[in-house]
């Protein structure tokens, strides 16, 4: 099972299937694709890596929990901290534009044809922006693209409202941590009423595979997920706990989703 069928099969637009399995090269020289392994949890699928730091910047899709969908940067040297930086696939194309820019201080003849490939028709508005701001997330807003659904990473305090479900310390969804994972919130100071104490998987001390084993006794498929893409894994463990809610959730899409991260994740690669 290779990352196309697993993209494929969630619906997601051609070009960034094709920028994933890398059949679309990117503008940036450090990334890759197909991604490379240095440990994820099975709610990301990469679309790039980065082995310079290493980073994934990917698809990130809760199972078995109401949350949209949305694309991430995740800093595996920073504990796999996991960051929303776009939330359509047009956002994504345009943070990688604007990475580029600012490596290579402005359009490249690889940006150009990065944007040609993948239908990006902003570079101008694009190229303005980071004269003003690089490429910091925060002047994205200022672009198309953005101005609609802007993602975490580029709301500027004061400005633009969130709309999205990513877990955002400015402003909280209620009961955020029903359905929100630990990677989400590394280093981020996510208020929590008075007297509520965070579910168990967020104690990266906490051993994760007897919690993942008594939500699914429980029945608790939401909150084993939640679970399995938290701190404090094997991968061999993780594997076998993928497998087993496999078992019980009886969607071909994850089934695809399952077989791609059971494809890549290295029993020899530690854990995360």
């Amino acid at each position: 099972m290779n990352v196309k069928t697993a993209l494929e099969a969630l619906g997601l637009p051609h070009a960034l299937v094709a920028c994933a399995d890398g059949s679309i090269d990117p503008p940036i020289c450090t990334l890759q694709a197909p991604a490379e392994w240095y440990g994820f949890p099975p709610a990301l699928i990469p679309i790039w890596s980065d082995g310079s730091r290493p980073t994934y910047i990917g698809y990130w899709k809760h199972w078995f929990v109401d949350r949209e969908p949305t694309f991430v940067k995740m800093y595996v040297g920073s504990d796999r901290m996991t960051v929303e930086i776009a939330r359509t696939p047009e956002q994504l194309m345009a943070v990688l534009a604007m990475m580029s820019m600012s490596l290579e201080e402005g359009v490249t003849p690889e940006l150009e044809q990065f944007a040609n490939a993948v239908g990006l028709d902003c570079l101008d508005a694009l190229d303005a922006q980071s004269l003003k701001s690089g490429d910091d997330p925060k002047g994205f807003a200022n672009v198309e693209p953005f101005k609609t659904l802007t993602p975490l990473a580029s709301i500027a305090d004061g400005a633009t409202r969130y709309t999205g479900n990513f877990p955002n310390p400015s402003d909280p969804t209620p009961d955020w941590w029903k359905s929100s994972c630990y990677f989400e919130v590394v280093d981020q100071h996510m208020p929590v009423p008075k007297g509520v104490e965070l579910p168990a998987w967020f104690d990266p001390e906490r051993e994760k595979k007897p919690l993942f084993e008594a939500y699914m006794q429980a029945g608790r498929l939401d909150c084993a997920w939640l679970t399995l893409n938290s701190t404090g894994w094997s991968i061999a463990d993780a594997r076998q706990a993928l497998v087993a809610l496999q078992a019980r959730a009886g969607d071909e899409r994850f089934d695809n989703v399952v077989d791609y991260w059971l494809s890549i994740a290295d029993l020899d690669a530690g854990g995360y």
